[in-house]
């Protein structure tokens, strides 16, 4: 809930002015701009409170590799490559990660 209630999430119904398509998640995404896209919610069809967090995806596929880390911590080594740089889109330079994609003073309380 925190997550969801943070002043940086964002519901989604749309991308670059037009309505969101499924493979963007429509109909409604959640987005937590301090993840990368693997890491948050792509649709939402129901919302459930639970105690306890469920597995993901991901970390039922790939559990050594996509943690709740992978990508959000520079510092966490993936298995197979460094987190401690990340390739520019465009340019394709390589600059140093930052620690929750550099929203760590609006995120970094979340999770102690």
């Amino acid at each position: 809930m925190e997550e969801a209630t943070n002043e940086l999430t964002l519901l989604t119904t749309g991308i670059y002015g037009h309505a969101l398509p499924k493979q963007h998640g429509a109909p409604i995404r959640l987005v937590t701009p301090w993840k990368y896209g693997y890491k948050s919610i792509k649709s939402i069809v129901k919302i459930e409170f639970t105690k306890r967090q469920p597995p993901t995806f991901w970390n039922k596929v790939a559990p050594a590799e996509y943690d709740f880390w992978s990508n959000v911590n520079p510092n966490v080594p993936h298995p197979r490559w460094s987190q401690a740089t990340e390739r520019l889109i465009g340019t394709m330079d390589r600059v140093p990660t930052q620690m929750y994609n550099g929203y760590g003073d609006y995120v970094a309380h979340l999770y102690g």
